[in-house]
C-alpha cells in the first residue's frame, strides 16, 4: 500500500524548502569564497570578501524568493514564470 497523499505533499514541501536552503548556503558561502580567493590574489583584504558576502546574500535572496514564489504558485519545475501567451 502506498504512503496517503498528505504524507506525499509534506515529504515535497520539506524537500522544496531543503534546497531553498542550500540555494541561500551555497550562494553565501560561493560569494565569500571568491571574494576571499579575489582578496588573496590582488591583497585587498577584507574588501572584497566583503563585496563577495555582500553580493551572496543579494543572490540567495533573490533565489529565495524565486523559489518560494515558486511553491506558492504551485509550479512544479520550481520556476516562478507565469505562463506564456503561446501556453494558454
Amino acid at each position: 500500500m502506498g504512503q496517503p497523499s498528505g504524507n506525499r505533499n509534506t515529504i515535497e514541501l520539506l524537500a522544496r524548502l531543503m534546497g531553498a536552503g542550500w540555494t541561500i548556503a551555497l550562494s553565501i558561502a560561493g560569494g565569500t569564497g571568491g571574494g576571499f580567493w579575489l582578496d588573496r590574489q590582488f591583497d585587498t583584504s577584507p574588501v572584497l570578501t566583503l563585496v563577495g558576502l555582500a553580493v551572496g546574500i543579494v543572490v540567495a535572496f533573490a533565489g529565495m524568493i524565486r523559489i518560494l514564489n515558486a511553491m506558492w504558485n504551485g509550479n512544479p519545475d520550481g520556476s516562478a514564470d507565469g505562463p506564456e501567451d503561446g501556453d494558454r
